[in-house]
C-alpha cells in the first residue's frame, strides 16, 4: 500500500461527504467514538469506585471524588505533551491511532472483573494513570482544520458542526444505555468504552492514505538530531528522579493515594503558571499584545471557578443525584449516570436559540463582560438550586430530594453554557497575539487543571455526600464574586481589549 495515495490537493477537493473530503467522515466517527467512550466511562467510574466490594471497589465517596478530580488535572495537564507529541515526534494519525489504543487498554483493564478488592483497586489506579496521558492532544480539531484551504471557510465551519453534531448525538445516547447497565454490571460498560476507543483508533488506521492523503503521516516540525538527543537525555534524567522518589517514598511508606493526589494537585498549580509566565515573557510580544494579556487574566482567572463547577458536574454532584435523589419514574429507577443526558438534550436546544440571538437581535451588541459575566451568575444561579433542598429545605433522607430540583439545575447549566463557553473561545482568539492563538488556547484550557485541583483540596475536607453539599453555596457565592468584579471593572477590561 503506497503512503499516499491521494495528494494534498485531491484530498481537499474531495466532496465524497455530503459535500466534504470523506476524511471528515473519518473524523466525525472518531469523535462520535470518542464521546461515546467518554460517556460510557464518567456514567460509569464514580460510582464503580465507591460501591461496595465485589460488585464495585469500596473507596470512599470522598476518595472516588479526589481520584476523579486527579484524573482530570493531571489530563488537562498532559495534554500539553500529547499535542506536542503529535506536533514534533508522532505525528497527528500515530497519535490518534496510538491514543485511542492507550485508553481501550485502560478501560479494559477496567471491565476485567476483580478477583479481590486489592487487585480491582490496583487496577483503577493504572487504567486511570493511562487515561490521564491524552497523547492524541489537539489532533482531531488540527487535522479537521488542515483537511481545507484557507479561504474555504464555509466548508471548515461546517465541518467543524458536524463534529459538535456527532459529539452531542454520543453524547446523548450512551450515557443512557451504558448508565442503565452499570446499575446491574459495570465491567459491561467499560467494555462498550474500550470497543468504542479501538474503533476510533481503526477508523484512522484503515482509512488514513486513502481519505488523508499526506497530511497527519509525518510530524508538523519534527525534531532536529541534537533536540532528540537533548530531550531523550531529559527524558532519562526525568524518569531516573520520579523512580528514586517513588522508591523513597515506597522505603518510607509514603507512597499512597494521599501522596499521588498531593503531588497532581502541586503540578496542576505549578504548570500552568510557568505555562503563563513563559507565554507573557514572550520577546518578540508588542504593547499592545501585553494589553490584551492582561485582560485575558480577568476572564483567565473566572474561568477558573467556572471549571471548579464542571469538575464538581462530575464528582460532588454525581454523588448527590446518586445518593440523595429520588430516581424513581413509573416505577423505573434511572441510574444516576443516564441522568445528565437530561442535560446535553438541554444543551442541543439551548444553542440554536442563543446564535438567533447572538446574530438576529439586539442582544449581540451587548459587552463581551457582560455576556461572559452573564453567564457567571447563571451558574451561581444553578448551584443555589441545589442549595435550596440540601441545606435550606432539609431533606427527607438519603434518595428523598426531587428530581425537579436537578431539572432546574440542569437548566440553568444548559443556558450557561451558550454564554461561558462559545463567549470565552471567542474573547481568547480575539486577544491572542499573532503567532501565540495556539498557546493562549492551551493556557485557556489549562483552567480546567486548576479547577480540579481546586476541588482535591476541598474533597479532603468535604468527604460524604452530606458533606459535599456545603459546596453547592461556596462555589455559588464565589461566583457571584467574581462576575461583580467583572462587571464593577467592565469599562477597564474593555478598553484593555480594545487597545
Amino acid at each position: 500500500m503506497k503512503h499516499t495515495e491521494s495528494t494534498l490537493e485531491e484530498v481537499r477537493d474531495d466532496k465524497g461527504f455530503f459535500g466534504h473530503p470523506r476524511a471528515i467522515g473519518t473524523l466525525a466517527l472518531g469523535n462520535f467514538c470518542n464521546s461515546a467512550a467518554w460517556g460510557a466511562f464518567y456514567a460509569l467510574m464514580i460510582y464503580y469506585l465507591y460501591t461496595p466490594f465485589s460488585k464495585g471497589l469500596g473507596f470512599s465517596q470522598g476518595d472516588a471524588a479526589l481520584m476523579i478530580a486527579a484524573m482530570g488535572a493531571a489530563n488537562g495537564l498532559l495534554n500539553i505533551v500529547g499535542s506536542w507529541l503529535s506536533d514534533r515526534v508522532l505525528g497527528m494519525r500515530k497519535a490518534l491511532i496510538l491514543g485511542n489504543l492507550l485508553k481501550a487498554i485502560a478501560f479494559f483493564i477496567l471491565a476485567i472483573p476483580p478477583t479481590s478488592q486489592v487487585f480491582g483497586q490496583t487496577m483503577a489506579y493504572i487504567a486511570l494513570v493511562l487515561l490521564s496521558m491524552p497523547i492524541m492532544g489537539m489532533s482531531n480539531a488540527s487535522l479537521t482544520g488542515q483537511l481545507y484551504r484557507k479561504e474555504d471557510a464555509r466548508r471548515r465551519d461546517a465541518a467543524f458542526t458536524i463534529h459538535q453534531f456527532a459529539n452531542t448525538v454520543a453524547g446523548i445516547i450512551t450515557p443512557v444505555v451504558v448508565g442503565q447497565i452499570g446499575l446491574s454490571n459495570y465491567h459491561i460498560g467499560f467494555a462498550v468504552a474500550g470497543v468504542f476507543a479501538l474503533l476510533y483508533g481503526a477508523a484512522i488506521f484503515f482509512t488514513q492514505y486513502r481519505f488523508f492523503g499526506p497530511l497527519g503521516e509525518a510530524p508538523i516540525k519534527p525534531l532536529s538530531a541534537r533536540e532528540r538527543q537533548r530531550i531523550l537525555k531529559g527524558l532519562v534524567i526525568g524518569l531516573v528522579v520520579l523512580a528514586l522518589v517513588i522508591a523513597a517514598l515506597v522505603l518510607t511508606k509514603h507512597f499512597n493515594l494521599n501522596a499521588i493526589i498531593n503531588a497532581v494537585t502541586t503540578f496542576a498549580f505549578v504548570v500552568p503558571i510557568c505555562f503563563l509566565v513563559n507565554l507573557f515573557t514572550k520577546k518578540d510580544l508588542t504593547a499592545r499584545d501585553h494589553t490584551h494579556l492582561r485582560a485575558f487574566l480577568w476572564f483567565f482567572f473566572a474561568q477558573i471557578v467556572m471549571a471548579l463547577g464542571a469538575t464538581l458536574l462530575t464528582s460532588a454532584i454525581a454523588i448527590f443525584l446518586d445518593k440523595k435523589v429520588n430516581r424513581v419514574i413509573f416505577g423505573i429507577t434511572i441510574a444516576p449516570g443516564s441522568l445528565q443526558v437530561i442535560y446535553m438534550v438541554m444543551d442541543l436546544i439551548a444553542g440554536p436559540i442563543f446564535i438567533f440571538l447572538w446574530t438576529k437581535t439586539r442582544a449581540g451588541a451587548i459587552r463581551t463582560t457582560y455576556k461572559y459575566g452573564m453567564g457567571l451568575l447563571v451558574t451561581a444561579l444553578a448551584f443555589f438550586t441545589l442549595t435550596i433542598p440540601s441545606l435550606i429545605l432539609g431533606g427527607s433522607g438519603s434518595s428523598g430530594y426531587s428530581l425537579w430540583w436537578v431539572l432546574i439545575y440542569y437548566a440553568f447549566m444548559a443556558l450557561s453554557d451558550q454564554l461561558v463557553g462559545p463567549i470565552g473561545s471567542s474573547l481568547v482568539s480575539g486577544l491572542s497575539p499573532e503567532s501565540y492563538e495556539t498557546q493562549l488556547q492551551t493556557a485557556w484550557n489549562q483552567t480546567a487543571a486548576i479547577g480540579n485541583a481546586i476541588a482535591i483540596i476541598f474533597f479532603k475536607f468535604f468527604q460524604t455526600a452530606d458533606q459535599q453539599v456545603y459546596l453547592f453555596p461556596i462555589v455559588a457565592v464565589a461566583l457571584v464574586a467574581v462576575a461583580l468584579v467583572l462587571t464593577v471593572f467592565s469599562r477597564h477590561i474593555e478598553r484593555q481589549m480594545a487597545a
